[in-house]
């Protein structure tokens, strides 16, 4: 069985009369502006999906986003899944491994499915 891997963080401080002082600021805003994000879009759709409430403004605003955008990503994820496809198929028999197509749905009531994976905020990001 496979071992999980332990990450660790450091705290590194630099000037800010070092070069690269604006580079790292900026992309220490960023990334704490994407985790912030990601988690606003599974709060909202996990909250939005569970409760028997009716939906708040932001909550129909992220749900339509994803609306939206399912199609999209769907279409991408297709084009990519037919590259890889013949990717495969100039390979020799024994070389070859399997190919699937990874189509992402909407999230819905269902318990199985009203929560949004990592790999669907990415894409989401990225459309």
């Amino acid at each position: 069985m496979g071992e999980k891997a332990i990450y660790n963080t450091q705290q590194i401080w630099i000037k800010p009369s070092h070069r690269m002082f604006a580079y790292f600021q900026d992309m220490c805003e960023n990334s704490k502006n994407l985790y912030n994000t990601t988690n606003f879009y599974i709060r909202q759709v996990y909250t939005g999906l569970t409760t028997n409430k009716p939906l708040q403004p932001l909550q129909e605003e992220v749900l339509d986003t994803i609306h939206a955008n399912v199609e999209k990503i769907n279409a991408k994820q297709l084009i990519t899944y037919e590259k890889r496809l013949a990717k495969e198929k100039k390979k020799t028999k024994e070389k070859q491994s399997e190919v699937s197509c990874n189509l992402f749905e909407m999230p819905s009531l269902s318990k199985s499915n009203n929560q949004i994976t990592d790999h669907f905020l990415h894409k989401i990001a990225k459309v």
